[in-house]
């Protein structure tokens, strides 16, 4: 059975976090202080409390939640966990009545993005006719994001590792 669980992560958690991110060609990822300070995180758990999958909401301006991070370890995929975080993460900030916006290349989160009906684009400047308005918003969060040396670092290690051709959907449900 998997438990959904909202709860900070241990130091253990944020150093495997980390180290298992880091093997992933889809998630830039955050660094181990970035972990232990979140606050908007949900942990997938089994029965026995092994961890099993993460995701992290970041709140930015002043009605958007960024599911920044969805994980699920490997010995645990294809078990359902990565859907019931993701689910968890969007019930929640609708329930705050919260925008979202998410970006993914992997092509299960991508097959949930259409399948709840988020309004997807292919690139970082190519916003729909009917989202401009919320595109100050978006960028203003992403330059903030990526004024960190650790992301810079991973994208760029990421880049040349995997051989990227960042083929990333973009995507945003409005509440």
């Amino acid at each position: 059975m998997i438990k959904i669980i909202q709860r900070n992560v241990t130091p253990d958690e944020a150093d495997l976090l980390v180290k298992e991110i880091q093997g992933t060609p889809y998630i830039v990822g955050y660094s181990r202080k970035e972990w232990l300070q979140a606050e908007n995180i949900r942990i997938a758990e089994d029965d026995n409390g092994h961890f099993m999958g993460v995701s992290l909401n970041s709140d930015f301006g002043q009605n958007w939640t960024k599911i920044a991070v969805l994980y699920v370890r490997e010995d645990y995929r294809g078990q359902g966990v990565g859907k019931r975080l993701f689910y968890a993460a969007i019930e929640e900030a609708i329930a705050r009545n919260r925008n979202i916006y998410t970006i993914s290349a992997n092509p299960v989160v991508i097959q949930m993005i259409h399948d709840l009906g988020f309004a997807t684009f292919p690139g970082f400047f190519s916003f729909p006719e009917n989202l401009q308005k919320h595109r100050a918003s978006i960028y203003r969060h992403t330059l903030k994001w990526l004024t960190n040396f650790y992301r810079i670092q991973e994208i760029i290690r990421k880049h040349y590792v995997y051989k990227l051709k960042e083929d990333f959907v973009y995507a945003i449900r409005l509440v």
